[in-house]
């Protein structure tokens, strides 16, 4: 689990950057929350999970918000991909697409709740809610680029000699 966990972390740590210090200003998607939720749509429950705390960590740690708001946001969406993992027929890209639709909106649930919660902001602003859904369609269209790159990742190690573990049988 250790050679996926960095290489994931690489990857987060790349798009982390070029999301913030290169599109920031102009372009604003949650890059960082599609990756994590597309790893999560693995077999393995333990790399999503040490992932989301890696990326939660990071973001938590470059945002102005209390620490801890991130890392819930990105425990919500591993729970979402293992929810729909289970629930739908995610071999075919526009169901992936619209499942990462639905995690992301309920994400954002969650943080509008927890900065309400935290008196940051009132619950559901008209401006923030608008803008917000805007980054959120956006970020879900390129649901496909991402699962691209997850498996770009996986094939990378997967000729480094690392072998997943076998996925257990459904019931």
């Amino acid at each position: 689990m250790i050679a996926p966990l960095i290489a994931f972390s690489l990857a987060g740590l790349i798009i982390f950057y070029v999301q913030n210090l290169v599109l920031f200003p102009y372009v604003h998607l949650r890059l960082l929350a599609l990756l994590l939720f597309y790893v999560g749509l693995r077999p393995s429950l333990a790399l999503p999970l040490a992932l989301s705390l890696v990326l939660g960590c990071l973001q938590d740690s470059y945002a102005t918000t209390p620490l801890g708001l991130h890392l819930g946001a990105s425990l919500v969406l591993v729970a979402m991909a293992r929810f729909f993992r289970r629930r739908l027929l995610l071999q075919q890209v526009g169901f992936q697409a619209l499942a990462s639709l639905a995690a992301l909106a309920l994400q954002e649930v969650h943080l509008q709740f927890g900065t309400f919660i935290l008196s940051y902001q009132p619950l559901f602003s008209h401006d923030l809610t608008w803008v917000h859904g805007m980054e959120i369609l956006g970020t879900a269209a390129l649901g496909p680029l991402m699962h691209l790159l997850v498996q770009g990742v996986e094939n990378f190690l997967r000729r480094l000699g690392w072998r997943p573990r076998s996925e257990p049988m459904p019931y």
